[in-house]
């Protein structure tokens, strides 16, 4: 994979899964109508949502977190991805995801993620 990251982001501890509507209050603005969280993680302050039209970033920046970074990647767009599991040292696992035209976007997932469900969720999008 390219070493080449997402301009608009570094790496962001996205947490673990979490019940949908946790993070509600810092994406809620930038759904679609009628757009479907299939999925939601939440680390600290930062966190992912898989939609069924997307992968959504939130990166709180700054101090307080008020400042939120909200980076959206459509499923079409994604041309590859690769996970690294968790070890027995390591506390979370890697998710990098390769898209067309903008790079490699790295999270980092959690202990409690299951990377298995992940890379079922993201093939079913991907690859269907």
């Amino acid at each position: 994979m390219s070493s080449i990251t997402h301009p608009f982001m570094g790496k962001v501890f996205v947490g673990n899964p979490t019940a949908i509507g946790t993070l509600r209050e810092k994406y809620e603005r930038v759904m679609m109508p009628n757009e479907v969280i299939e999925m939601e993680f939440k680390g600290l302050r930062d966190g992912m949502l898989f939609t069924d039209k997307r992968i959504v970033v939130i990166n709180a920046q700054g101090i307080t977190g008020r400042k939120v970074e909200v980076s959206t990647f459509p499923w079409k767009a994604i041309a590859a991805y690769s996970v690294e599991n968790a070890g027995s040292i390591d506390f979370d696992a890697e998710l990098k995801i390769c898209g067309s035209g903008w790079g490699v976007c790295e999270v980092q997932l959690g202990r409690s993620a299951d990377v298995g469900i992940v890379c079922q969720f993201i093939n079913e999008k991907i690859l269907a």
